[in-house]
């Protein structure tokens, strides 16, 4: 019996600290988004180290009133290899309609196909980027100019403004605000439907 045990304990302490790694790994962060002091839905920030990549993730779902009820789901993930971003993915999805956005690295610069709510961009940008939306949920842009808005495919310029960090993506100025340890705690965002405010929970 004793000599099972050890058996089964040989074969499990490596699956273990396998599974126990592979979690360290993950850091995650929740979002509420409220709009106009009510609260509309959730986001889920995560970042995941995989092989030698960092992949930085949004994923969120909402419900709001625009001319009739309207649902909202939504998501990014990013890759980087080493500070580089080298593809982007966005997807939104809603009772009215669905969009889709690819970001790719090639050859110096990024192959854009992106869609959004009555936006649509193929124009190539010239790279490489360091920063991305995804990103800012876990680091400040500190001494950036530049980030990837992944929805819109566009380089965007990012300046600090006082206590907060003030984006332009196509024409809608949002704010960032950070804690003394980098990480997202505010934003305030302007959209083309409705303006909003991400407020981190956890």
């Amino acid at each position: 019996m004793n000599r099972e045990l050890l058996l089964l304990s040989f074969f499990l302490i490596p699956f273990l600290s396998r599974v126990y790694v592979s979690e360290a790994q993950v850091v995650t962060h929740k979002y509420e988004i409220s709009v106009a002091g009510f609260s509309i839905g959730e986001m889920q920030a995560k970042k995941q180290s995989k092989e030698n990549s960092i992949i930085y993730s949004i994923e969120s779902k909402v419900s709001f009133w625009f001319f009739g009820r309207v649902e909202v789901d939504y998501g990014i993930e990013t890759r980087y290899d080493g500070s580089k971003v080298v593809e982007s993915k966005a997807y939104t999805k809603t009772n009215r309609g669905d969009f889709t956005s690819h970001v790719q690295w090639d050859r110096g610069g990024y192959e854009v196909d992106a869609e959004t709510y009555k936006f649509e961009n193929k124009e190539r940008i010239e790279g490489p980027l360091r920063f991305s939306s995804a990103r800012m949920y876990f680091h400040e842009p500190t001494n950036e100019t530049f980030f990837l808005a992944e929805n819109y495919g566009l380089k965007a310029p990012v300046k600090k403004v006082q206590e907060y960090y003030e984006v332009d993506v196509n024409g809608n100025k949002n704010k960032f605000y950070y804690d003394a340890e980098g990480v997202l705690i505010k934003a305030v965002m302007q959209s083309p439907i409705k303006n909003y405010v991400i407020s981190r929970i956890e």
